[in-house]
């Protein structure tokens, strides 16, 4: 199987992050490639596998 197949049907969502920490929080964008947006989350929360972070709503960036 070739990359371009595999990629074909994967796309870019870009995801705000909010990370509380004992003290501060931080708030930062992060991008992540994936079939949808569901599964944008998902791979998010299991990245980070923290508590304390809250995934926001994906939204698909779209390529040129």
């Amino acid at each position: 199987m070739r990359s371009n197949e595999i990629l074909s049907g994967l796309k870019t969502y870009m995801v705000k992050l909010k990370l509380r920490q004992q003290g501060y929080t931080n708030i930062f964008d992060t991008t992540v490639q994936a079939r949808t947006p569901e599964q944008a989350r998902r791979l998010i929360k299991a990245q980070y596998n923290n508590p304390n972070v809250i995934v926001g709503q994906p939204r698909e960036l779209k390529t040129q």
